[in-house]
């Protein structure tokens, strides 16, 4: 699965036919939303009192006309960003949620006349012809990748895609993206090549980190601290931070109720205690308290501590439907609370196995330089680890979350948490 996490930049291809397909895609990308927004828009106003209520008075035709026009620039910047399908869909997404808030602040501060049920209609099909717009242009769309085989150096990628190019004389311009090292020594006809290859609007990538960013997981062997961005994690905490305690506050109602149900079945079920409590790493690598819901057998006496593993025989019956929709994770919400957990961060480990961890893996320590989460980028990137060898691989994804902290990374978690509850996915 593609997993970049950020664009790699407005990609124009040099040749007649790469113009011709980008154009093509484009027009059909068009036409769809052109035809979506038209059918949606008239089935609204049939729906919601009829044509001539709408009709009948300025106001009401503006209300009708913005909504539209919301959903028609939402379709617009969906066809142009790039990257990822992750990403495209996240930008794409936020986009319409930016529009319509930007409407109804507007709509609040000039008391404006506006319809509940059009607005929300409105929002829907924003949402709807934009994820239509990026799915079309992702499809169409045909990436041509160069390896440049005497710039890479000692990175040999094993990449399922691109053409190998040996020969400085051969003509880049052809390309979507050219990928070097950039820490080999660059010859004069290379430079010649890559130099052609960038004014016609290719880009020149390096290739561990274009690697890096498709498989969405960091290089153990070529990590360094230096690659995270202290001032970025800062910045970002503290935004994240106010996001965790107010989208926990709006989600409560909701939750409290869903809880106590859970509780209930437990209780019912396997009796006390209800609650799972275990000392968890969290935050600069100090310990905390995490609460869950009850789903496994308690550990006999002598029993080694040990992760849960798919199809654990010390899962309850009740417990399995629990953690296949997470039910069991709610109490974390009041670790989110407290601060020791944020919705989205590395999965804190057991003090136990963060140590048998740490002492494997030297990188292990840079995931607590951020809040544990409830959800994170392993957890809908890669199985459940039960062993050293599947830490190791989680890390990869734990460390690329760290490197690339920002709001994008988190809705595409959040998107994909839903998919994966959705489709059973990473129960243990």
């Amino acid at each position: 699965m593609t997993m970049l996490m950020k664009p790699i930049g407005d990609i124009q291809d040099a040749t007649p036919l790469g113009r011709e397909r980008a154009d093509g895609g484009a027009l059909i990308a068009f036409v769809a939303a052109a035809a979506f927004i038209a059918l949606w828009s008239l089935g609204s106003v049939l729906l919601i009192r009829g044509v001539e209520m709408w009709a009948s008075s300025p106001e009401y035709l503006l209300h009708l006309a913005i909504n539209t026009g919301c959903m028609a620039l939402a379709a617009a910047y969906a066809a142009r960003v790039h990257g990822s399908l992750d990403y495209k869909l996240g930008q794409a997404l936020l986009t319409v949620f930016l529009l319509f808030g930007a409407y109804a602040l507007a709509v609040l501060g000039g008391r404006l006349f506006f319809s509940r049920p059009m607005l929300f209609a409105a929002v829907t099909g924003g949402a709807l012809v934009s994820c239509l717009v990026v799915l079309l242009r992702h499809r169409l769309a045909r990436r041509r990748v160069a390896i440049v085989g005497p710039l890479i150096g000692d990175v040999r990628p094993a990449l399922p895609f691109g053409q190998v190019v040996n020969d400085p004389q051969t003509d880049l311009r052809g390309f979507d993206i050219v990928l070097v090292s950039l820490t080999e020594q660059v010859s004069a006809e290379w430079s010649k090549a890559l130099s052609r290859a960038m004014l016609a609007g290719c880009k020149v990538r390096h290739v561990g980190e274009y690697i890096e960013e498709l498989r969405g997981a960091v290089s153990l062997d070529h990590f360094d601290v230096d690659h995270l961005p202290p001032n970025g994690i800062a910045s970002y905490k503290a935004l994240k931070r106010a996001m965790d305690i107010g989208l926990v506050v709006f989600i409560l109602p909701v939750a409290l109720p869903v809880m106590a149900l859970a509780m209930a079945a437990v209780f019912v079920t396997m009796g006390r205690p209800i609650f799972f409590v275990q000392e968890r790493v969290g935050l600069g690598g100090e310990p905390f308290r995490m609460w869950k819901l009850r789903t496994m057998r308690p550990e006999r006496e002598g029993e080694a501590l040990k992760a849960a593993v798919v199809g654990d025989a010390r899962v309850t019956p009740i417990g399995r439907i629990l953690r296949r929709f997470r039910v069991d994770e709610l109490p974390q919400l009041w670790n989110v609370l407290k601060g020791d957990m944020s919705l989205i961060g590395p999965r804190p480990e057991a003090v136990a196995l963060h140590e048998q961890y740490l002492a494997r893996l030297p990188n292990y320590a840079y995931r607590y330089l951020v809040r544990p989460g409830i959800t994170g980028w392993a957890q809908v990137s890669a199985p459940p680890s039960a062993n050293a060898e599947e830490a190791r691989t989680k890390l990869t994804y734990d460390l690329f979350y760290v490197k690339k902290l920002s709001l994008y990374l988190d809705l595409q978690i959040v998107i994909r948490t839903f998919w994966t509850i959705t489709a059973g996915g990473g129960v243990r």
